[in-house]
C-alpha cells in the first residue's frame, strides 16, 4: 500500500523532482490470510497532502474481500543528485 500511495503522490507533476520517505502507520488490520497464486489489488487514497508531509489510507483486495487495510504518514523530501568519490 506503501508503494501504490508513493505513486500516486509522484503522480502529480508538482511532486515529480520529490522523494516520498515513508515515516510510519497507524490502525493496520490484517483482515484474512493472502496465499501463493492469490491476486491482490492494492488501493490508496491521499487523505491530506501538504506541503512536505502527508497521510493516506489504503487497503488490499482479494476475489473482493479486504484482506488488509490502514493508514500510513510520509514526509516529501526533495531529491537530490549524489556523487560518490
Amino acid at each position: 500500500m506503501a508503494q501504490v500511495g508513493a505513486i500516486l503522490i509522484l503522480w502529480k507533476p508538482e511532486n515529480r523532482d520529490k522523494l516520498p520517505f515513508f515515516m510510519g502507520i497507524k490502525r493496520v488490520r490484517y483482515r484474512r490470510p493472502v496465499y501463493a497464486g492469490d491476486v491482490v489489488e492494492i488501493e490508496a487514497r491521499v487523505k491530506r497532502l501538504r506541503s512536505r508531509m502527508g497521510e493516506l489510507e489504503g487497503f488490499a483486495r482479494v476475489n473482493g474481500r479486504i484482506v488488509v487495510d490502514g493508514a500510513m504518514t510520509f514526509a516529501l523530501g526533495h531529491a537530490g543528485t549524489r556523487t560518490d568519490g
